[in-house]
């Protein structure tokens, strides 16, 4: 069907609003640039947005044009409201695109406040294990579904994400588990038993599970011990221990250098803290304006510092945390198996967490099921949940159909089948 100006106008809305949320007055010198945009396409951007849109060809994108181009291509699954149905007879009343976008924003804003209300909606329940009392947060109906976080990370993390998987869903998700009874760190046979209670305590025998980060090792360490309890698993930007000749990120080489260091020698932790959590304001965007759009959408989300930095929160946390991280990354990735549930990867190209490629020794376990998704960080359930939910609730539902290479947003790039 031919693109309407309220299709386009999705795409341009979903892109300015993650934009200007990490740097405000990203369009205040920039323009938006489209190829062949529907006809007042230039118009609307200017009343609901105070942006001017440029019709140009593609090789003049910048990474931001990019990824509009590319949601221009994937139609909106959500109701939006039309303007004033003069429109329709090629008159648009002064200010009703203004009117539309504050009515879009209000959505986002009311479903913003679900997800941040999420915590509180869901039912707390509590299970001994191991010497410990483990909390955890469950809800909906539906298949059960895991949602592992990663080390010393809060399950806070997944609220927007979970907003939009839970209908037709049980979900539970904790926050990853930091001390043992004995005082010491919880680790990695911690985390897999922690798993086996909640999964105990609900009455399941098996679930599906979505791991973020070390998350994602976490995950396939439980499936690859325990693979009649997994039907099917997500590896939301997994970082795992990489070896010779894998992709690693700088951020992975120097974390990892850094916690072992604090690992072995704990009263070092104070001053890794600071390198840790040096540069909190953003740098200045570049002049260059294709560099700028690069880095704009390199930014980790706004509002939610305080969260993601809850690992190196003070010199004991961190310590925590440089143990466990430490014991995780010394354990090689499990070799390819018979028996374990089909997985799914998901990365994104602009993640200066982990790296965007998968470690050789998982390619044989994807069979093409890696997606990259385009302009987006490590923190894609916050950001892009919409995005995530769509493609991680297809695979759900059906595990077995193989790569999804032919549907889902556009705005993912698929590695080919080998």
């Amino acid at each position: 069907m031919p693109e309407t100006i309220e299709s386009f106008l999705c795409a341009v809305h979903r892109t300015y609003t993650e934009v200007t949320r990490r740097e405000p007055g990203y369009f205040a010198t920039r323009p938006l640039r489209a190829g062949d945009p529907p006809t007042g396409a230039a118009e609307a951007v200017a009343d609901a947005f105070g942006v001017t849109l440029t019709a140009t060809d593609p090789a003049a994108f910048t990474a931001v044009d990019e990824l509009l181009d590319r949601r221009r291509r994937t139609r909106p699954d959500e109701d939006t409201d039309d303007v004033d149905p003069g429109r329709a007879a090629g008159h648009v009343p002064a200010g009703a695109w203004r009117a539309w976008r504050q009515r879009q924003d209000r959505q986002g804003a009311l479903r913003a406040a679900r997800a941040a209300h999420l915590g509180r909606s869901l039912e707390r329940r509590v299970v001994r294990h191991a010497g410990r009392r483990l909390r955890y947060r469950v809800g909906g109906r539906g298949p059960m579904l895991v949602l592992l976080t990663a080390l010393g990370h809060t399950d806070e993390v997944w609220h927007p994400l979970a907003e939009r998987l839970l209908p037709g869903r049980r979900l539970v998700m904790w926050d990853a588990g930091e001390t043992a009874p004995s005082g010491q760190p919880w680790l990695l046979d911690g985390h897999l038993s922690d798993i086996d209670a909640v999964l105990d305590a609900e009455g399941a025998a098996s679930c599906d599970v979505v791991g973020w980060c070390s998350g994602a090792q976490i995950a396939l360490e439980y499936a690859h011990s325990r693979p009649s309890s997994v039907r099917a698993l997500v590896l939301l930007h997994g970082s795992y221990p990489r070896a010779a000749g894998d992709a690693c990120s700088a951020y992975e080489r120097d974390l990892g250098a850094v916690c072992a260091s604090v690992a072995a020698r704990p009263g070092r932790a104070q001053r890794a803290l600071r390198m840790l959590t040096g540069g909190a304001v953003p740098e200045p965007l570049p002049a260059d304006e294709g560099r700028a759009a690069v880095e704009v959408l390199a930014r980790a989300p706004a509002g939610v510092e305080s969260l993601l930095r809850r690992p190196f929160r003070d010199p004991d946390a961190l310590v925590r945390y440089s143990r466990q991280l430490t014991e995780l990354w010394q354990r090689p990735l499990p070799d390819p198996a018979s028996g374990l549930p089909p997985l799914l990867s998901l990365a994104a190209d602009l993640d200066r967490v982990a790296a965007p490629e998968p470690p050789a020794a998982l390619m044989p376990l994807l069979a093409g099921r890696h997606g990259e998704l385009v302009g987006a960080t490590h923190y894609t359930m916050i950001d892009r949940p919409e995005v995530v939910a769509a493609v991680c609730g297809a695979f759900l539902d059906d595990p077995s159909g193989g790569a999804p290479l032919a549907t889902g947003p556009a705005e993912i790039r698929w590695a080919p089948c080998p």
